[in-house]
């Protein structure tokens, strides 16, 4: 059928030979459809290229198929971070596969932007929203919108409603690495100042265990920014350090990349110099130079538990265990 004007839900409740309620019940399933006839709308709906206007089936039901996912920092500092692409893109798989898209949102640093942004998305009846950790969580603010809401990639520390990562068994397990192939003295490099809800706190506490169960005492704790930039600070101070540890775990790839990179200035060879490993497992850290250990966060298994909670109407608190990923950076 070839025509310039739009196809609507008329034309194909006339094709099928049905009703224009018949074609809806048949796209949403808010009433049962006779298999033999559904089937003769589907037809229809292929046939004619029919597409449903996403917009009038939300003031219908109520709802709209979108789930929004909040980052706290601007587009500028989420879009360099391989992390968070990495699990935006498993979001948006895991989304997909249940019908729903993804809109992405950028710039939430306080509650008061939260709101806001929660007033602008419930206007347009969105599905559900995922805030990514780091951000701000008033959970009586937000259950008021009465929107269905989690806390991605949180920490046990932040008390969400929520799915996240066991950071402190995680960053406990690459220190015990470390410790295994002979380091003795271990440094920690992570942003303690500007932790983001005990994230970085959870990763110091699981670094610091795997010391003294080992009989060791914790080397150096260095502060450092979520950057490349602030691992590569961090990495000048540890390579002038006397005596310098001979291991360091980074709180994050992009720390532990800049950490390399201050070492390889410093001619210091790792591992045989200095050791790194880091947390995320990002795939960055697979063409640093050497290839970085590190805690590989499970981000489908994440991204797919919440899209679950999220569409279940789950709450509560999940956490997942990462895997270590052996490289070359720690021998």
């Amino acid at each position: 059928m070839n025509t310039s004007r739009r196809v609507t839900r008329r034309d194909v409740a006339r094709l099928a030979g049905v009703s224009d309620a018949v074609v809806t019940y048949t796209l949403t399933g808010t009433a049962p459809v006779a298999e033999a006839t559904a089937a003769r709308v589907r037809a229809a709906i292929a046939e004619l290229g029919y597409r449903p206007n996403a917009t009038a089936a939300a003031l219908r039901t109520g709802t709209s198929r979108t789930i929004a996912l909040l980052a706290p920092v601007g587009s500028r500092r989420v879009f360099s971070n391989p992390l968070f692409t990495e699990l935006a893109s498993a979001v948006e798989d895991a989304a997909r596969a249940r019908g729903l898209d993804l809109l992405v949102v950028t710039s939430i640093p306080d509650v008061d932007a939260l709101h806001a942004r929660l007033r602008d998305l419930t206007a347009r009846q969105i599905a559900g929203v995922l805030l990514l950790a780091g951000g701000p969580v008033d959970r009586g603010s937000i259950d008021s919108f009465g929107v269905p809401w989690l806390q991605l990639n949180s920490s046990d520390e932040s008390g969400a409603n929520g799915v996240g990562v066991d950071l402190e068994a995680g960053a406990a397990a690459v220190t015990r690495h470390l410790l295994q192939t002979g380091r003795r003295r271990i440094a920690f490099v992570g942003d303690l100042e500007r932790d983001d809800r005990g994230r970085v706190e959870a990763r110091r506490r699981g670094w610091e265990s795997a010391c003294r169960d080992a009989g060791r005492e914790p080397g150096p704790a260095l502060r450092s920014d979520y950057s490349r930039e602030g691992g590569r600070a961090a990495g000048r101070v540890l390579a002038g350090l006397s005596p310098r540890p001979d291991a360091v775990f980074a709180a994050s790839d992009l720390i532990g990349i800049g950490v390399l990179r201050a070492l390889r200035d410093a001619e210091l060879r790792v591992p045989d110099d200095i050791a790194v490993a880091s947390f995320d497992g990002t795939w960055e850290g697979e063409y640093s130079a050497p290839p970085l250990t590190s805690l590989r966060q499970p981000l489908e298994a994440l991204a797919e538990a919440a899209l679950d909670r999220l569409v279940g109407g789950v709450t509560g608190s999940t956490l997942l265990e990462g895997t270590l990923v052996l490289r070359a950076s720690s021998g």
